[in-house]
């Protein structure tokens, strides 16, 4: 697979440049800092200051100076916050590199955070975190997520509380931001048709020129650490719905454990397909589920395999009890017990997915540098594949076995019901 990342140092800030002959090019910067970062006071300052570094910088300083430089190219830019990063990118044509560049430095490195727009912006983001908790598939992966890490950075909603928001000042977000935007917490990549490499590397120094000459150290990151559980935690929020919208989570390692590979093997075989035991036993063979399936989600010090289906309300019971016999029967039951045929296909299936990530590059950019930031290294599509086919049966079943447990489950549910009885 065709995939040549260059790294380079410009002071403490790292580059990755990855040339892809196309039309456009874009510039990604990844923060290493986002939920898990902020105290309860802080709750939601990673996410607010994501949408606030748009509403003008010191080269871009009226609110709408950014969105009209994009559109003007015909250009395109987004950003999001998850619980260990924040990303920025724009996309543009090629011959757009230097303002695509000088957009994503602004709001890195000068953002004004005009005091004047910033109750507007907590109306907006409040109104986002309202949305989200009217959807009960949204409401059951939230209330999931703290039952899973219980009550800490982790498992607090990424966007915030409305207490927290609520509270929120425009110091206290210059204050986050002066903390984590950092050089030696940067990374920032560029993938496409860019030209010579030292003029796209004399952009990014121009444009990043404050934040690499500025010298400031990253501070210790927070560290995560289990609480003890003896049984599965259950959680039920009354919603007048058709549909029960269920989320489950099993305890999991972090992004570094070597097991990560065979995590992805495992939970293609569980649910994460067509071919899934979840897809096939629960949708197929009864019609219990449009949406079910399962997904992995690893952080720096801990994660989960998460499940999550929208059920009948009359087969709730049913639907989990026989959710959670496939899982545990992983281990070794004979019905559901994982053969090594069903392993190499999912070898195979990894393998395809994986050839078609290459078609998206900046998805590809975006994996390489997580790399960079958490692993300090770049994978090659060589090592990460060559790390899948070394994955054996046995592997395979003494993961089953570790993270399949009752001691291990957290289950939300919303819908409308006034108690849960689960046989598992």
């Amino acid at each position: 697979m065709r995939f040549s990342p260059k790294v380079y140092k410009l002071g403490q800030l790292r580059v990755v440049l990855v040339p892809e002959e196309r039309e456009s090019v874009t510039v990604r910067v990844m923060v290493g800092t986002g939920s898990r970062e902020e105290n309860d006071q802080e709750a939601g300052s990673a996410h607010f200051l994501e949408h606030f570094v748009f509403k003008g910088t010191k080269k871009f300083p009226k609110m709408y100076d950014i969105n009209e430089a994009i559109e003007k190219v015909g250009g395109a830019f987004n950003a999001y916050t998850g619980q260990n990063e924040m990303g920025f990118w724009v996309k543009m044509d090629k011959e757009n590199l230097e303002l695509a560049t000088r957009i994503v430095g602004q709001v890195v490195t000068e953002p004004v955070l005009p005091k004047e727009h910033f109750d507007k912006e907590r109306g907006t983001i409040l109104e986002e975190l309202h949305m989200y908790d009217d959807r009960p598939n949204s409401k059951a992966a939230e209330e999931c997520k703290e039952l899973l890490f219980g009550k800490t950075n982790m498992g607090r909603p990424i966007i915030g509380t409305v207490k927290s928001l609520n509270e929120m000042t425009v110091e206290e977000l210059r204050r986050y931001l002066n903390k984590w935007f950092v050089a030696e917490n940067i990374v920032v990549g560029v993938v496409g048709s860019y030209g010579k490499e030292e003029d796209v590397l004399k952009i990014i120094k121009s444009e990043f020129a404050t934040l690499i000459e500025d010298g400031r150290k990253v501070p210790e990151k927070n560290k995560f650490v289990w609480s003890e559980q003896k049984a599965p935690r259950l959680k039920l929020t009354k919603r007048k719905v058709e549909q029960a919208a269920v989320v489950m989570a099993f305890r999991a390692f972090d992004t570094n454990d070597p097991r990560r590979y065979a995590i992805d093997l495992l939970n293609i075989v569980f649910g994460d397909g067509w071919m899934s035991r979840l897809m096939r036993e629960v949708r197929e063979e009864r019609g219990w589920a449009y949406a079910i399936g399962s997904d992995v989600d690893l952080f720096t010090d801990a994660g989960g395999l998460y499940i999550g289906a929208g059920l009948p309300k009359n087969k709730l019971n049913e639907a989990v009890t026989l959710i959670t016999e496939i899982a545990f029967g992983l281990v070794d039951s004979k019905k559901w017990a994982i053969k090594k045929e069903e392993l190499e296909t999912a070898k195979d299936t990894f393998r395809g997915r994986f050839a078609l990530n290459f078609d998206r590059p900046e998805t590809v950019l975006g994996a390489a540098l997580w790399d960079l930031i958490y692993r300090d290294k770049i994978y090659t599509p060589e090592e990460k594949l060559a790390n899948i086919e070394r994955v054996t049966i046995e592997e395979i079943g003494a993961l089953a076995k570790e993270i399949f447990k009752r001691e291990n489950l957290s289950i939300s549910v919303v819908g409308n019901y006034t108690k849960l009885d689960f046989k598992i």
